[in-house]
């Protein structure tokens, strides 16, 4: 079974989040990014954004608002990391 670490990394920070990533993650040559994003819908259409930990024992952090058509553009629904 997977340490405590391992599931707190794979579970979304708040209540409302889902998991994306980057749609050209894996062409991308940025160095150590991953390209997965928890986020979830504001009030105002936009999306809240938070970090995927790249490592275990990190937490996650606030990445801002992105307007929904830019981050529909850029990222889609990702079903694991």
């Amino acid at each position: 079974m997977p340490s405590n670490d391992i599931l707190h990394a794979r579970l979304p920070p708040e209540e409302g989040f889902e998991l994306y990533r980057h749609r050209n993650a894996g062409a991308m040559r940025t160095q150590g990014w991953h390209g997965y994003y928890w986020a979830r819908p504001t009030a105002a259409g936009d999306y809240e954004i938070r970090s995927v930990p790249a490592s275990l024992g990190e937490p996650s952090t606030h990445g801002g608002v992105m307007p929904k058509e830019a981050f529909e553009r850029l990222y889609e629904k990702a079903d694991r990391v």
